[in-house]
């Protein structure tokens, strides 16, 4: 089994901690590599700051952080929106979150595909039609900035499964599309992320890990859900992964819950511990 490195997601940081004290906190502990959730106060889409923020993010950089990806959330947007007002706002917005990533060299945006009823979502092929609308916009504006997006699968988005999310990205055929997968938001929808990751094989680029239940939607510490970790592991060796794997861990003292949860991962087909996690 592959000994595969962790690197973290900032996502329970969006509303305490600026990005580079996040970073350099993490840093400090034995991280290198990370993903930046865009949401102010913890990152900001701000236009007029940018020749800042790449001077800060150069900073970063050449103290051994490395920002792989950026991660754009779905809570004031929907590009599956069946109001086209929606679909082109929300367009815009990622057009903005790809900007940002090319002017401060990071290669990778990830992007929820739409947001669903759960009480009475469209059709699959109306969803399908939406979301194609906006992501040929998005595509082309990707392209010409070298970014590339990764669709997660979400469980209110238009793809919340592996089967759905595969079918849609080999549809559209875009060298710019890749999937990030998130185990936890297979999990709870009923699938085993294993035979998810298995499906989607070479399409993936980016892993999310965290733990919940079937019961309830978490993104909880490694060990509070029932989530397969040594089965993703194995899945990961089988189809050849070797890109980012994230700790998307979204609890009130996130650094306490990453330390820990790298520690139980460890022991389930993971890197060791970097000296600041295993003390």
């Amino acid at each position: 089994m592959t000994a595969r490195p962790l690197g973290v997601n900032t996502y329970g940081y969006i509303w305490s901690t600026p990005m580079a004290d996040c970073l350099r906190g993490l840093h400090a502990k034995g991280y290198d590599y990370f993903e930046v959730v865009v949401n102010p106060p913890h990152l900001a889409l701000a236009i007029d700051d940018r020749p800042r923020m790449r001077e800060l993010v150069s900073a970063l950089r050449s103290e051994g952080i490395v920002i792989s990806s950026l991660n754009l959330p779905s809570l004031d947007t929907n590009l599956a929106s069946s109001m086209q007002r929606m679909r082109a706002y929300s367009v815009q917005v990622f057009k903005d979150a790809i900007d940002l990533a090319a002017d401060l060299g990071i290669t990778r945006l990830v992007t929820v595909p739409g947001r669903m009823s759960p009480l009475l979502p469209p059709p699959v092929r109306q969803r399908e039609t939406w979301m194609r609308e906006s992501l040929d916009a998005l595509i082309s504006h990707a392209e010409s900035r070298g970014v590339g997006l990764a669709l997660e699968n979400v469980p209110f988005a238009s793809f919340p499964d592996a089967a759905s999310l595969c079918g849609f990205v080999r549809c559209v055929g875009s060298k710019v599309l890749s999937v990030c997968y998130d185990a936890a938001n297979a999990h709870f929808i009923g699938e085993s992320p294993a035979a998810g990751l298995r499906e989607l094989g070479p399409l993936v680029s980016i892993v999310h890990l965290s733990d919940t239940t079937r019961a309830a939607w978490r993104h909880d510490e490694i060990g509070k859900g029932d989530v397969p970790f040594a089965d993703v592991a194995l899945a990961l060796d089988e189809i050849g992964y070797e890109g980012s794997v994230m700790l998307e861990i979204i609890e009130p003292q996130p650094e306490g819950a990453i330390l820990r949860s790298h520690r139980l991962l460890a022991t389930m087909g993971f890197v060791d511990c970097p000296a600041g996690v295993a003390a």
